[in-house]
């Protein structure tokens, strides 16, 4: 089940579409990104609505170098270019509950503004 939550995250993030990632997180899910924490629902979708609009759209140049799944726990390692932003380093780390909802995200991240 995990496997597929973590497809589902990486199709709906790569269609921008906010109300279907927000459908493989629940109310007490928690994201974990460099200096703070994002907690629920509500921020959940402000954080992945700002990244998907502001600093990686739809149609970026995104590239998954790697996706593991082991039981609960799901690692990506990817980069990704916009037009305003350059990710040249990224990983996210998931732990998913028994029913396949993620609990935890974590993202750790190269992130350039371009000039």
């Amino acid at each position: 089940m995990s496997e597929i939550t973590l497809d589902h995250h990486l199709h709906s993030f790569g269609e921008g579409d906010i109300q279907s990632l927000l459908e493989d997180y629940t109310e007490e899910s928690i994201i974990i990104v460099p200096n703070a924490i994002i907690r629920g629902l509500d921020e959940i979708r402000d954080f992945f609505t700002n990244l998907t609009t502001e600093v990686l759209p739809p149609g970026c140049d995104f590239h998954l170098h790697g996706k593991v799944v082991e039981e609960n726990v799901g690692y990506l390692v990817w980069h990704a270019e916009s037009d305003g932003y350059k990710v040249p380093f990224a990983s996210d780390t998931f732990v998913f509950d028994d029913e396949g909802k993620i609990e935890v995200h974590t993202i750790a991240f190269v992130l350039h503004e371009k000039e």
